[in-house]
């Protein structure tokens, strides 16, 4: 069905068909990842929902 639509509409000159494209690759930091080996945690103070 989609591609019928597409179709028809390419004919009737509806469609625009430009396309961009995005490689960028962004790196987190390791230490971005969360908490490591002996990160000290505790309980929050929210209560939680029930």
């Amino acid at each position: 069905m989609l591609q019928a639509a597409q179709a028809r509409a390419a004919a009737a000159g509806d469609v625009g068909w430009l396309v961009s494209v995005d490689s960028t690759v962004v790196r987190a930091h390791q230490h971005a990842a969360g908490p490591g080996k002996g990160a000290v945690t505790r309980d929050s103070d929210v209560p939680e929902a029930a």
